[in-house]
């Protein structure tokens, strides 16, 4: 089910990563991909990749959804050695007006 967010503002994601113990764990670095329509070209998609920064054991990224047209946009957490496809690291924006 997509998450409503405005386009036109700045989105954060927050991310907590899980060993395959399923134990909170606290990577060396991690990186959010959002793919999207652009604003320019809605029929096409692009997709950009943002650092993330650790806040305690948590990893936070901003997104600026300016980029992007109205509609759907996915969004995937990825952390080196982690569990990839865990609940709510992957997911999917509806950007409203």
């Amino acid at each position: 089910m997509p998450i409503n967010a405005p386009q036109g503002r700045s989105i954060v994601f927050t991310a907590v990563f899980f060993d395959t113990s399923n134990v909170v764990t606290v990577p060396t670095s991690a990186t959010m991909t959002v793919t999207y329509p652009p604003s320019s070209n809605s029929i096409t998609t692009a997709s950009c990749s943002i650092d993330m920064t650790a806040v305690g054991q948590q990893f936070t990224a901003t997104w600026a959804s300016s980029v992007a047209a109205l509609g759907l946009s996915s969004y995937a957490a990825t952390a080196p050695g982690q569990v990839t496809g865990a609940p709510g690291s992957t997911g999917t924006l509806r950007l409203t007006g």
